[in-house]
């Protein structure tokens, strides 16, 4: 059994440099099985599309919002909305410098090459967003507030796990799907021309780190002990939690840039079924395991109490409830800065 933790950075640099990445071997994989050996060179030819697309689609940071500004004139943020566009970049800014910093320990750790391969090429996407969006902050005039406390933990425990499992589901199934929903988000409302164009750029980058995981962490989770993947289990629930909990304090800023936080979660909802069936597909249609999922029943069922329809009237208990929760989080929120 291979383990999936990066265990013992010491004793690895001692074996550097590791002679296996030259071999064919495709440990793990059913290569008895011909279907088995197909399904694996195909998932090897994808992971390694993945670097070769981030170097046919790269683009220069600095050119774009130079070419963007000059496209649409200077950045206009209206000025009753910028402290909300702090609040919610603050989390999406530090988000990416989280995920350049997950993507080159992936880039070194991941044991195949074709997937080290792509973490490298996610790690100049990630580079470049953090420093594309720092400087449209900057040029916008919008102050960054330090990130909101759930946010910050999520970030934190995904940087410092020692799982690459648990890395890789953090960042590329959980965050990476989480800003896609909220960039989508944010060029829909048209708040600011130059914003949703480059956000069309960054989308782009996002979906190709999406199929990272998607292409590796069902190979992961067929090596790992089953106590890894009960291990992976508690985390992704964590991870979960503290996106709902990080989401709720940025409520009222989210009604204040105009996005309808319902929607968003139904998108973002969607966006998760789609990646779990592909994972599914990559698994040959077996059940994926060591991850915690919601049914599509119980996620609206959350939604529902969270963000009801415009048109729904909740029961006392549960605006009581919801009201319960909202001050709940803000209450662990103060206690957690």
């Amino acid at each position: 059994m291979t383990s999936v933790t990066i265990q013992g950075r010491a004793s690895k640099a001692a074996a550097f440099p590791p002679y296996e990445l030259l071999g064919d071997d495709q440990a793990g994989l059913d290569l008895d099985l011909e279907r088995g050996i197909r399904r694996a060179e195909d998932k090897t030819r994808r992971l390694s599309r993945l670097y070769h697309q981030t170097q046919a689609h790269a683009w220069d940071p600095r050119e774009v919002l130079d070419q963007l500004v000059a496209e649409h004139g200077e950045i206009r943020v209206p000025p009753d909305m910028k402290e909300a566009m702090g609040r919610v970049f603050s989390v999406l800014l530090w988000g990416e410098l989280a995920a350049w910093n997950v993507a080159t320990d992936l880039a070194r750790w991941l044991p195949d090459l074709d997937a080290r391969m792509a973490a490298t090429g996610q790690a100049f996407d990630e580079a470049r967003h953090f420093t594309v969006l720092r400087d449209y902050l900057k040029r916008a005039g919008i102050a960054v507030p330090p990130v909101n406390p759930f946010g910050r933990r999520l970030l934190v425990r995904i940087i410092d796990t020692p799982s690459m499992l648990e890395k890789l589901y953090g960042m590329q199934l959980t965050v990476e799907t989480l800003a896609l929903g909220i960039f989508k988000g944010l060029e829909n409302t048209g708040i600011e021309p130059v914003l949703s164009g480059l956000l069309k750029y960054i989308e782009r980058d996002e979906s190709r780190h999406v199929a990272l995981g998607v292409l590796y962490l069902p190979q992961l989770l067929a090596q790992a002990s089953p106590y890894e993947r009960a291990k992976n289990w508690r985390f992704t629930m964590e991870c979960f939690a503290l996106t709902i909990a990080g989401g709720e304090l940025l409520d009222a800023d989210w009604k204040k840039l105009g996005l309808d936080h319902r929607l968003m979660g139904l998108d973002i909802m969607r966006l998760h079924e789609q990646t779990l069936q592909k994972m599914r597909e990559e698994n040959g249609s077996r059940r994926i395991t060591g991850v915690y999922t919601l049914s599509r029943k119980q996620h609206i069922a959350m939604i529902d109490f969270l963000h009801p329809a415009p048109t729904s009237s909740p029961s006392w208990t549960t605006r009581t409830a919801r009201a319960a929760l909202g001050k709940a989080v803000k209450v662990a929120g103060r206690v957690m800065v």
